[in-house]
C-alpha cells in the first residue's frame, strides 16, 4: 500500500539521507553537499517502499514548511546546510565570523569542552550559532546544559576557520579552549 509521507518523517529521512547515508539512497554528494533532487527522490522511493509515489513537490513543499535554515533547494539540487558527518569539501561560505558565537552542549561535557575545546564529536564541524536563543535550546535539549561562548573573531584572527551555514548557523573544524567561556543562559552573552 502507497501512502503520503507526513512531513516530519520526510524531513527527517532528508536529513539522514543528505547528512549521514548519501550512498544508501543512492545518491553522491558534491563538495557542497548538493544531491540531485531527482536522483534523492527515486532514493527515497526504493528505500521507503511505501512511499513508492513520493514526488519532487512533496519534498520541496516539506523543506519549504521546514526551519529554512536547515536545507537548501537550488538549481534542481538539494542539501542540508548543516549536521553533517561526512566530509563535504566546503560545507558553506568561508567567512569572518562575528566577535562572539554560542555553543549549546550538555553539563557532562563542559569540563572536557573547557579542557580541549570544541570538538565535532561525530559531526563533520562543531555546529555554532550567533542567535541566544538557538543556543539556550539546543542547551536545553542536552537536560537543561551549558551555553559555551566562543571568540570567534578573535580565533579566526589566530587561524581559525569558519563556515557561514546558514542566518545564524556557523560551522568551525574545532576550536581551542583558549576561545571559550562557560556561561549560563542568564549571563550576557
Amino acid at each position: 500500500m502507497t501512502e503520503e509521507p507526513e512531513p516530519q518523517r520526510l524531513i527527517r529521512v532528508l536529513a539522514f539521507a543528505l547528512r549521514h547515508q548519501p550512498l544508501r539512497f543512492g545518491v553522491a554528494l558534491d563538495d557542497e553537499g548538493f544531491a540531485g533532487l531527482d536522483d534523492l527522490v527515486v532514493g527515497i522511493r526504493f528505500s521507503h517502499y511505501d512511499w513508492a509515489t513520493l514526488d519532487r513537490q512533496q519534498i520541496e513543499d516539506a523543506v519549504r514548511r521546514t526551519d529554512s535554515e536547515r536545507f537548501e533547494i537550488r538549481d534542481g539540487l538539494v542539501r542540508a546546510r548543516y549536521g553533517h558527518s561526512v566530509m563535504l569539501g566546503s560545507p558553506g561560505e568561508r567567512r569572518a565570523p562575528p566577535p562572539v558565537l554560542l555553543h549549546g552542549t550538555s553539563a557532562n561535557a563542559v569540563d572536557a569542552v573547557m579542557t580541549n575545546g570544541l570538538r565535532p564529536m561525530g559531526r563533520a564541524f562543531v555546529h555554532l550559532t550567533s542567535n541566544p536563543d538557538y543556543a539556550a535550546q539546543v542547551a536545553a535539549s542536552k537536560g537543561g546544559g551549558v551555553m559555551i561562548r566562543v571568540a570567534a573573531r578573535a580565533a579566526a584572527e589566530a587561524g581559525d576557520v569558519f563556515y557561514r551555514a546558514g542566518r545564524h548557523v556557523w560551522l568551525a573544524k574545532a576550536v581551542a579552549p583558549t576561545f571559550l567561556v562557560a556561561v549560563s543562559s542568564a549571563d550576557r552573552y
